[in-house]
């Protein structure tokens, strides 16, 4: 029987919260006796696999474990400027508290991070240089983190140039190539959740409406009692009027918060999400060029909000999962 390869070249995308599967992704490959030779990685991706191309990782693990939304939320040094809401320098000193800086060149193996030139859209690879300038470019999320000024350039998070950077990893001949993208879309999922969300609004529109010609049958039922006076028409109708009218405008108001739905809650969830899906389709157009050994997907939907990011131990288990079924698929 042929003896499979073990030796890893591992690519990590960008994809927020949900990158810290990778962390137990990476768990699943050595416990499964997977040697990882080298790493790149984009935004999240690059955080993550710099930490454990610099041997830090349980180390990380344990930390971000022990973190609570407060502690996480005290992290993003908030400073509203003209083109950021973070300035992303406080979560690099305190992840360089557990992990020192090292330049990228003197790690035990072949790491790279991407970023972007935001004037020329550019793609700029760390292959050298201080580890943690590399990673906090790589993770500079327009609008939400401060650009990056490096030399003449000024950089942004490494999705926009290549979310999965599968070409930019040092890969040995007997490498396999493997690749964990967090930026997915199940389509049969998102249209299970919008149809039922659109029943839902049918059934909601229905009720309304029943209650808008229920509250029509009072108000003509007090018109009809010609042979009472005003007073006792009035306590008539009153009290069932009252409750109807209620009735009416409580479904009114949600089916009008329902409407809203359909074009994301806020402002940061519609250019969240479009972000992820411009992440998504240039993910499909590097997979259609490089094809990887093994490849483990995560829908964007699955974690996305800031709050997420306190839920690393609940997305690291997810990624190991993933990482483990894949590999028993081989």
């Amino acid at each position: 029987m042929e003896q499979r390869k073990k030796n890893v070249a591992l690519v990590l995308s960008s994809g927020g919260p949900r990158g810290f599967a990778y962390i137990g992704a990476i768990e699943a490959l050595e416990e499964h006796g997977y040697t990882i030779t080298s790493i790149a990685g984009t935004s999240i991706g690059s955080l993550v696999g710099g930490i454990y191309a610099a041997g830090k990782l349980a180390e990380f693990k344990k930390w971000l474990y022990s973190l609570n939304a407060w502690e996480v939320f005290s992290l993003m040094d908030l400073s509203i400027g003209k083109n950021h809401f973070v300035k992303g320098e406080r979560i690099i000193e305190a992840i360089m508290e557990i992990v020192p800086d090292v330049n990228i060149e003197d790690l035990p193996i072949p790491y790279c991070a991407v970023a972007t030139d935001l004037y020329t859209g550019r793609e700029v690879v760390f292959d050298h240089g201080p580890l943690f300038r590399a990673i906090r470019a790589s993770i500079s999320i327009p609008s939400l983190f401060r650009p990056v000024k490096f030399g003449l350039t000024t950089l942004i998070d490494g999705a926009i140039a290549n979310c999965l950077p599968l070409n930019r990893v040092q890969r040995r001949e007997d490498d396999l190539l493997v690749a964990f993208d967090v930026n997915d879309v199940d389509e049969e999922e998102i249209n299970t959740i919008l149809r039922q969300e659109h029943e839902a609004r049918l059934i909601d529109r229905h009720f309304q409406l029943q209650k808008q010609a229920e509250f029509r049958d009072v108000i003509q039922d007090f018109r009809n009692e010609t042979d009472m006076g005003l007073v006792k028409r009035l306590k008539h109708a009153g009290s069932r009027s009252i409750e109807v009218l209620k009735d009416v405008f409580n479904y009114q108001k949600a089916f009008n918060e329902d409407d809203s739905l359909d074009y994301g809650d806020n402002y940061y969830d519609l250019l969240d999400r479009t972000f992820s899906l411009m992440n998504h389709k240039n993910t499909e157009l590097m997979l259609e060029l490089y094809k990887p050994d093994i490849l483990v997907k995560m829908p964007f939907d699955s974690y996305g909000e800031i709050s997420d990011y306190a839920k690393a131990r609940e997305i690291s288990d997810r990624g190991y999962q993933l990482m483990k079924e894949a590999l028993e698929r081989r």
